[in-house]
């Protein structure tokens, strides 16, 4: 995972100008939390990235992140080259990780694939907000797969992150399907007290209507003074084929926070998948 460098750097500049662009659209998610001791709010972003950009006659890609305020000046900016792995990992993509803080404000994350091999170009964009004040909740983290450190397997594997005391395969938009039919979400909740608080997490799918075609009880959380972290697993086995959210509502000191994360249900490889 890199981190974004807070000082402007023309990223375009690293690498020569390419002659066209490919027209694939990358997805591109951007994950936020809120790093109380700093006031700032940190952004996790994942890049997919299909074998199909990057891996045509050559081995070598060149990845690009820039971030441009409300004014359309660039606050910061990373480059670098990567390798496409010998050995894949599970799924139709290589995701790319990057991590930033940002003030109160909005923002807009370009992201820039080049191919060296056949200079043709692929780019996303998002746009985020920072948080003028502490949220209730983070946005939600949603994967294919999340588990737990222990002292004897404590260091992220290649396409893992950690999050706290999870590892989490990275992905911008998990792909799920019948071999592979569990999702892993986590968030954080910020207690508005420096006190133990007591709520309830419920957790259902939405699909593309807006019709709930699966549902899961609710269950009893507890948020340490400072806050906790919150992390589950459901399985999504019966769905047909398609896209869908992820909603999980968390309700504590009588308020409701509702957070989602979109995936995909297809059938065949799944990212992720073991």
């Amino acid at each position: 995972m890199r981190t974004l460098v807070a000082a402007a750097l023309a990223a375009a500049s690293l690498f020569p100008p390419f002659v066209r662009q490919s027209g694939e659209q990358l997805a591109l998610r951007a994950v936020r939390f809120y790093r109380a001791d700093h006031h700032r709010t940190r952004v996790t972003a994942f890049l997919e990235i299909p074998y199909a950009v990057v891996d045509t006659g050559g081995s070598v890609y060149q990845v690009a992140f820039r971030i441009t305020d409300s004014t359309g000046a660039t606050i910061g900016a990373e480059a670098w080259k990567a390798t496409v792995p010998a050995q894949r990992h599970p799924g139709p993509c290589v995701v790319e990780t990057i991590e930033f803080l940002v003030t109160a404000g909005r923002y807009r994350l370009e992201a820039t694939v080049r191919n060296p091999a056949t200079r043709r170009e692929s780019r996303s964009t998002v746009d985020l907000e920072g948080f003028d004040a502490q949220p209730a909740v983070s946005d939600l983290l949603l994967s294919p797969a999340i588990r737990l450190a222990s002292p004897g397997d404590s260091v992220p594997r290649p396409g893992e992150l950690r999050r706290g005391g999870a590892l989490v395969t990275a992905a911008a938009l998990p792909r799920l399907g019948p071999t592979r039919t569990t999702a892993h979400y986590l968030l954080e909740v910020y207690a508005p007290e420096q006190r133990e608080d007591a709520g309830t997490m419920s957790v259902w799918v939405n699909d593309s209507m807006g019709a709930v075609p699966l549902r899961w009880r609710s269950l009893p959380v507890q948020v340490r003074p400072g806050g906790s972290t919150l992390h589950g697993h459901v399985s999504l086995a019966g769905l047909v084929p398609g896209r869908y959210s992820l909603v999980v509502s968390v309700e504590l000191a009588g308020r409701t926070e509702e957070r989602r994360a979109e995936f995909v249900f297809e059938e065949g490889t799944v990212n992720g998948e073991q």
